[in-house]
């Protein structure tokens, strides 16, 4: 079964304010990173997890071991951002 970073969630008692992720900078620095847009209504994800806002893409190492939710416009955007921010962690 692939992985899915915006899996459906439980509504019996209303929608959950985002995903638990790990933390961005934790990325290992060289997993190979996958990303997805959120989807949705624009408030919602795909799977019902509330946002407030469409501006959330899940990045991602093989098999989701590792999963990040973060603010960017595009897969291509958050990808760019986990790099950017391991570097600079790095530093």
């Amino acid at each position: 079964m692939a992985f899915d970073p915006f899996a459906k969630v439980s509504g019996k008692y209303g929608a959950p304010m985002g995903r638990h992720g790990a933390d961005a900078s934790t990325w290992n620095g060289f997993s190979p990173l996958y990303a997805r847009h959120c989807g949705g209504d624009g408030s919602y994800d795909r799977g019902g997890a509330y946002w407030g806002h469409s501006k959330v893409c899940a990045v991602w190492t093989r098999g989701g071991e590792w999963c990040t939710y973060v603010e960017a416009h595009t897969p291509e955007a958050a990808i760019a951002f986990v790099k950017k921010l391991h570097t600079d962690t790095d530093a």
